[in-house]
């Protein structure tokens, strides 16, 4: 499994590499890039970096968590188009597919992870319209797969929750941001991933230390 996006990214890389360490004949490699996304290929042209991760690794699976730095304008063809705009989500959607197809040509399924529930009113707003493109747009190549995440952290009225019950210990998920996730919030994270990963492709992992929410 190769997994790749940005901080929010890490938080689940780092959490799935705790939990299937001992899960035999898996290998996880983690080439998430903080700061960087699909609207950013002057700072890391994932597309193109993906191409090579391919080549290079030859996943059966990619697992994909792209978003938490994608709120901003884009530059398409020499000009600056604003974020939400008909062009903007013209050029963001041929990134998706972008890297949509290129795991599709080499062979290997797309797991796409959408964004949780963030705390900032005004960025979390912005995280329900990208989540709304991925599923819209990812699954339309073959072998792509949209999870999402948004209601795995929300509380019982889909507000943001700083922390909840794990394992039924009262715990805190999220740091002080509230975009990114606590040592035991990216094993929660991890668990319903690999969870989902287990029924979706109907393979056998074995999570070390399952954490999960419960009442």
């Amino acid at each position: 499994m190769l997994e790749v996006g940005d901080s929010v990214g890490n938080d689940l890389g780092w959490g799935l590499a705790r939990e299937l360490k001992s899960t035999p004949g898996l290998t996880l490699v983690q080439m998430d890039k903080s700061s960087s996304g699909l609207t950013t290929p002057w700072f890391y042209d994932w597309p193109t970096r993906l191409i090579e991760f391919l080549h290079q690794y030859r996943p059966h699976l990619v697992i994909v968590a792209f978003g938490a730095n994608d709120e901003q304008n884009m530059t398409v063809a020499g000009h600056v188009v604003a974020f939400g705009s008909a062009p903007w989500v013209a050029a963001y959607r041929s990134q998706i597919r972008r890297i949509a197809l290129a795991a599709n040509r080499a062979h290997s399924f797309v797991l796409w992870i959408g964004m949780p529930v963030m705390g900032p009113n005004f960025y979390r707003q912005n995280m329900v319209f990208l989540n709304s493109l991925y599923a819209r747009y990812a699954p339309s190549v073959p072998g792509v797969t949209f999870l999402a995440t948004w209601r795995l952290f929300a509380g019982p009225r889909g507000q943001f929750q700083t922390s909840a019950r794990v394992n039924g210990v009262a715990t805190v998920l999220r740091s002080s941001d509230g975009v990114h996730f606590s040592y035991v919030g990216e094993n929660v994270f991890a668990t319903y991933v690999a969870r989902q990963i287990a029924s979706i492709y109907h393979v056998v992992l074995n999570p070390i230390a399952p954490m999960t929410l419960t009442p």
